[in-house]
């Protein structure tokens, strides 16, 4: 019979069905080898090998799960997601039992007090990681839990779903474990596959989370509830009346801008940056910043709108999560008592990746990243005088010295009932756009910028992408406005001057000279003599220096590179900073600091114009 099927094969036709069947149902072992190979040879020289082994795969696995579907019993729950076939387990509303034989004697064992089932597959398009969705019903309802395929099919783990409200004891852990492994073996085509995500943002160069279709959450629950308010809600007319008028002014429109440039950053291959809003209570910075996130969904206090009172992991995981939605966050001062300034915290959050992570059950966890803008309010700067260069370079800072919403009360309801409409009108947008002319215009803004101001590159690069953010809303969005233009913002930048570590503890260490002039002259000093002021030049003693510098959290050794390269320490004769020399009959290291020509540096008279008469802010 078999010579006959395999003669019927040719190169244009099917390879016969009842072929498959022979071999599959061939009950010797050494006959079905004989036969497999025989026909081998045929679809080798007919090109079409290949075809065949991938059909008698398909055939075999296809064949073994009708065979165990044929004897099976099948979940019988009332009001079950799925009829799935589950074995020789009974699986009925009184719970799931399975009859097992020992020594000739036969007993009944309760696998689960309730019914249980596996309703889906979701496989993490990020990690490649599978889950499943477990439903259960308990309290005289359905509900759901995706764990972790090492927690399912762990006896030792899926007691940890217990606290998920599923009865799973040590006792019954192992035949939980085996009855749900039976259903899913016997089930794959008929318990849906999907891909699934743990954060939101772009995925597949041009698809961003939660704008696809069937692609399921499967991340921490902590941040479910966030996922979830990622959506559209209200009415976008009365959204869209209200922010219309509420961007004349000018904080509104930056915040939104920054809202607006978060997912720009891996598009153009940025690096996150903080905007912070600062100023006395009572402004409307916290609203404002509601009006940012209303842009992407429910910005109310703990939807997409959070405090600042979390760890530094908590910052990371949530960041991690929202990937490329703005980070906000109201009143940065509740922090300040875990930090000794905000320094470490902005570049730990501006680098966008986390420290690696043990995971409890042994390995590491995955390393967190993020590509995100981060908006902050809070009552004070996050930067410090003594912040260094890398600091302010990553952060743009703007002082609230105005109320910025009169009826903050209404546009928090306002904002709080409608959201979510510009964030995928944005997008979509985004989606239509080459990512080479996204580029190109980001490029010429920050160019722009470095020709026209005195900023450093990093300012630039944060402005650009606010610049960017803003252009793109008027054209998709806000059609009638005009994008924010450079002199609009050139003054919330950052000066080289300002940032440079160099410049910054010159004048410095200028004022705390000024400040100590009697430690400086032998006559009436107590005794804490630091060197002495000549005519042009200040001879400092080198540890006192040094010490100093570092109580203000300057680095001796950086500072004296930048003030060498500026040109403001006299060298010895070897060409070494110190010089070993006396003051006042006593001998020691001495470092030669330089003194401005003039007294009182020129500075340059800036008109004041005033806010109300510029047009449009």
């Amino acid at each position: 019979m078999i010579d006959e099927y395999i003669a019927l094969i040719n190169k244009a036709d099917d390879i016969p069905d009842e072929l498959f069947l022979t071999i599959i149902e061939t009950s010797d072992e050494l006959e079905k080898i004989q036969m497999i190979e025989k026909t081998r040879r045929k679809c080798k020289e007919l090109g079409r090998l290949r075809e065949f082994n991938t059909l008698l795969n398909a055939w075999t696995t296809k064949y073994s799960q009708d065979k165990k579907q044929a004897l099976s019993n099948k979940t019988n729950f009332t009001g079950q997601p799925l009829s799935l076939y589950c074995g020789k387990y009974r699986a009925n509303d009184l719970g799931i039992e399975v009859d097992y034989t020992s020594n000739n004697n036969s007993y009944t064992i309760t696998v689960c007090p309730h019914p249980i089932l596996p309703v889906e597959r979701l496989v993490n398009i990020d990690t490649n990681n599978e889950k499943i969705n477990l439903a259960f019903f308990k309290d005289e309802r359905w509900q759901n839990v995706v764990a972790d395929c090492v927690t399912v099919y762990n006896k030792s783990n899926i007691c940890s779903l217990a606290d998920r409200g599923i009865l799973v004891t040590s006792e019954n852990a192992r035949d939980i474990v085996k009855y749900i492994t039976e259903i899913i073996s016997q089930n794959m085509k008929e318990i849906p596959l999907y891909k699934s995500i743990s954060r939101l943002g772009w995925i597949d160069e041009n698809q961003f989370v939660p704008y696809v279709k069937d692609i399921k959450y499967d991340g921490d629950d902590a941040f479910e509830n966030i996922y979830k308010h990622i959506k559209e809600n209200g009415d976008y007319k009365e959204w869209f009346d209200h922010i219309k008028v509420l961007r004349k002014n000018i904080y509104i429109r930056l915040l939104m801008g920054t809202s607006f440039a978060s997912p720009l950053i891996e598009k153009v291959g940025a690096l996150p940056f903080i905007l912070h809003l600062w100023g006395t209570t009572g402004f409307g910075k916290t609203v404002t910043l509601m009006v940012g996130m209303s842009i992407w969904g429910n910005p109310a206090m703990g939807c997409l709108t959070r405090t600042m009172n979390m760890t530094q992991n908590s910052m990371a995981r949530t960041a991690a999560f929202l990937h490329n939605i703005p980070f906000a966050a109201d009143e940065l001062q509740q922090i300040k008592t875990k930090w000794d300034n905000y320094d470490n915290l902005v570049m730990y959050l501006c680098e966008g990746i986390d420290r690696g992570r043990a995971k409890a059950r042994g390995g590491v966890e995955e390393t967190k990243v993020w590509k995100n803008s981060f908006i902050f309010t809070g009552e004070e700067p996050v930067t410090k005088i003594d912040s260094g260069g890398g600091v302010k370079n990553r952060v743009i800072e703007i002082e609230v010295d105005k109320q910025i919403i009169k009826d903050g009360n209404l546009t928090a309801n306002i904002v709080k009932d409608n959201y979510g409409f510009a964030g995928k009108k944005f997008i979509e947008y985004i989606q239509t756009l080459n990512i080479e002319y996204l580029k190109n215009e980001y490029r010429n803004i920050f160019k722009e910028i470095l020709e026209k101001i005195d900023t450093t590159e990093k300012q630039a690069m944060s402005m650009a992408l606010i610049l960017l953010g803003d252009k793109l809303a008027c054209e998709c969005i806000f059609k009638d406005e005009v994008p924010l233009k450079l002199d609009d913002v050139s003054k919330y930048l950052t000066s080289n001057k300002s940032v440079d570590i160099g410049r910054r503890s010159y004048d410095w260490v200028l004022n705390w000279i000024a400040e100590n002039q009697k430690r400086f002259t032998d006559d009436d000093n107590n005794g804490a003599l630091w060197g002495k002021i000549e005519k042009d030049i200040v001879i400092v003693n080198k540890k006192v220096l040094e010490e100093n510098l570092l109580k203000n959290n300057y680095d001796y050794t950086a500072v004296t590179k930048a003030w060498d390269k500026y040109g403001f320490l006299e060298k010895n004769s070897q060409g070494k900073f110190i010089h070993q020399t006396k003051i006042f009959n006593i001998k020691a290291s001495y470092i030669k600091i330089l003194l401005p020509e003039n007294e009182i540096e020129d500075i340059a008279q800036v008109e004041i114009v005033n806010e109300d008469d510029k047009i449009p802010f």
